[in-house]
């Protein structure tokens, strides 16, 4: 690495969406890409660890299945309140 330059190799698809995105812009592949990537490392908050726990989060927590049993009661109610 030269003077602070970096390559690096991503997959051909994020490749191919890559250049799709960057031509829909009107910018080479390499701009949009070095655009994001600064993007990235100046908003330090994307660099942090995703969320993956119920500690993770700062509001409110609900379990999965919690929330899919709520959302199903819901649905149902809402579907039979419909079929009246």
């Amino acid at each position: 690495m030269a003077d602070g330059a970096l390559t690096i190799t991503i997959p051909h698809d994020d490749a191919a969406r890559l250049a799709e995105r960057a031509e829909a812009l009107g910018v080479t592949p390499e701009a949009l890409a070095l655009q994001m990537f600064s993007r990235l490392v100046d908003d330090g908050a994307d660099l942090e660890r995703p969320a993956t726990a119920s500690g993770d989060f700062d509001g409110p927590y609900i379990e999965l299945e919690d929330a899919l049993t709520e959302f199903s009661a819901e649905l149902e109610r809402r579907l039979a309140a419909r079929a009246e």
